[in-house]
């Protein structure tokens, strides 16, 4: 999985700087190792409904590569990756499907390029989408420490290692960070403004 820089923003109606076609993607794992592999990939656009899908492994995906340790946060078990998850093709067919054109997001590119690597490998396709850097897309947006956008976004979203509420939980930020340049914008216009004089 290729990463790209962040492509040109443009202006919205509200004034607030936004990409055209914005998609956020995270992808949960069975571990952090170098053989880990991944186990469910949520997506969200930067309105509307998250999706996720479990993902079965692949013959060659070792479970020697299991963490008890990332099970503790997701609670996935491999029993149930068996029983309701989709095949890889499956799986990245529809990624494709719905992401093809996107600009899409992530919160952790390297690893989650990575795992998505191991994914289309395994699929013996190709994605038609690539990874950015979502704090490249957040910075010029946000002026504020990062750490409390992050808390912001969690009193709404929370961040709970189940990969369609992690991708609420960026798109929050991105709608949050968003509202916040659409007021510096706003109270950038109003400084501007030239004050009446009312002295006879």
């Amino acid at each position: 999985m290729i990463r790209e820089p962040s492509p040109p923003t443009d202006i919205d109606a509200q004034g607030a700087i936004a990409p055209s076609h914005v998609a956020f993607i995270d992808v949960e794992a069975s571990g952090l190792g170098p053989q880990s592999w991944p186990i469910e990939v949520g997506w969200v656009f930067s309105t509307g409904d998250a999706r996720s899908v479990l993902i079965r492994p692949a013959d060659n995906w070792s479970m020697t590569a299991w963490e008890k340790s990332a099970e503790a946060l997701h609670g996935i078990t491999p029993p149930t990756l068996v029983t309701s998850g989709r095949e890889p093709l499956d799986v990245a067919l529809i990624l494709n499907a719905a992401l093809g054109g996107a600009v899409v997001y992530s919160d952790a590119p390297d690893y989650d390029s990575f795992w998505l690597f191991r994914l289309y490998d395994a699929a013996g396709v190709k994605p038609n989408y690539r990874l950015n850097d979502l704090g490249d897309l957040l910075r010029p947006l946000w002026d504020r420490q990062p750490r409390e956008l992050v808390d912001l976004a969690s009193e709404e979203a929370p961040h709970t290692h189940r990969a369609a509420a992690d991708v609420l939980h960026l798109q929050t930020m991105y709608r949050l960070a968003r509202a916040r340049a659409a007021e510096r914008l706003e109270d950038t216009a109003q400084s501007a403004t030239p004050q009446s004089n009312t002295s006879p």
